[in-house]
């Protein structure tokens, strides 16, 4: 068995809006739940789900206070596609 290919990709969040990494961690938890991942879980360093075929996670990087760099990774068969589709769940939250 050949191991798959890992994507990733990343996007940037800043707003005076997010007050901790709480709000960063359920943004994520819902992005990927929006995106169709099944057993959805945040654990201490990164938020995973699954399809059937395929693995995502996402973890962040804090620049400094209201300002994150989230990096989405996915492995299998619909790697790049459900790395889009969470990147794109998250690049549609406004912090107001």
């Amino acid at each position: 068995m050949a191991i798959p290919s890992l994507y990733w990709r990343s996007i940037q969040l800043a707003s005076q809006a997010i007050e901790s990494d709480s709000d960063i961690w359920s943004t994520i938890k819902n992005a990927m739940k929006d995106a169709g991942l099944l057993d959805v879980k945040k654990n201490a360093s990164d938020v995973n789900g699954h399809s059937q075929d395929t693995n995502v996670a996402v973890t962040f990087v804090k620049l400094a206070p209201h300002n994150y760099i989230l990096i989405i990774m996915a492995a299998g068969a619909n790697a790049s596609a459900l790395r889009d589709k969470v990147y794109n769940k998250i690049n549609s939250v406004h912090f107001l």
